[in-house]
Formats: C-alpha cells, sequence, structure tokens
C-alpha cells in the first residue's frame, strides 16, 4: 500500500513540475485530475501497473467539462446533450494538453492520435437510420 501512495505522490510531483494543477475532490476515489490550458484529465492507479486515463481529456467549457465529439462536419465540445463549436486554439491546446500528460505518463502515442483525429464520441447524421451489423 505503502508504494502506491510513493507512487500516486511521484506522479503528482512530475506533473506539478510541468506545470499542471492537481485537481481535488473532483476525481473519482484512488485517482487524480490534472489540469492544464483549460484541460482537465482523470488518472486511475491500477494495482501493479502504472497511470491509466479514466476516460478522455476534457476541455472546460463554462465551467462544463466537455469531450470531443466529431458530428462528421465540424467538431464539437459536447457536455450531455450540450454542444458547443470548436475553436481551432482549443483544439491545438487540448492536443498539446493530451501529448504533455501522455509523455509524464510514458505512455505510447499512436499516429493518428499524434494527428488529431481520435474523439471521444463520433456521430455522422448520414448513419442515422441505418441498420446495425
Amino acid at each position: 500500500m505503502e508504494n502506491n501512495s510513493n507512487a500516486a505522490s511521484d506522479v503528482r510531483k512530475e506533473f506539478v513540475a510541468a506545470g499542471f494543477e492537481i485537481v481535488e475532490g473532483t476525481a473519482p476515489p484512488a485517482s487524480i485530475g490534472v489540469k492544464k490550458y483549460n484541460c482537465v484529465q482523470y488518472l486511475e492507479s491500477k494495482p501493479g501497473k502504472a497511470w491509466v486515463a479514466v476516460g478522455p481529456p476534457y476541455f472546460i467549457v463554462r465551467g462544463l467539462n466537455c469531450e470531443l465529439e466529431d458530428r462528421g462536419y465540424q467538431k464539437f465540445w459536447r457536455h450531455q446533450d450540450t454542444r458547443f463549436p470548436i475553436r481551432k486554439s482549443e483544439l491545438q491546446a487540448l492536443h498539446r494538453f493530451d501529448e504533455e500528460a501522455r509523455e509524464i505518463l510514458h505512455l505510447r502515442s499512436f499516429y493518428n492520435e499524434s494527428l488529431g483525429s481520435t474523439c471521444a464520441r463520433t456521430v455522422y447524421d448520414r448513419l442515422e437510420g441505418r441498420p446495425d451489423r
């Protein structure tokens, strides 16, 4: 148990040294939240494993944690049923945040993730009504 506590302390120190803010009280139990560039990511420590992300990184819009949604014709920030159009600078901030967090966590970055083409949710309007196969 002490090793897990030390590991949590070490990862917190690494994030703080890189300019991240540790978010307290909003993360699920046994996890931490890290914030920078108006983005937040929740991380969980798995026994015997490294820290892993609990869901996608979020961009904070009007105080809401919004995930990236691709509607085919445009990307949006989405919180429940509310959508906000994305600005280029916001998407660049999310990419920069994700890259820096992955580097600290020693996570592998894949080509399509580096391009920023992955979204928490993908919804294409032309697929509505099509039977699932």
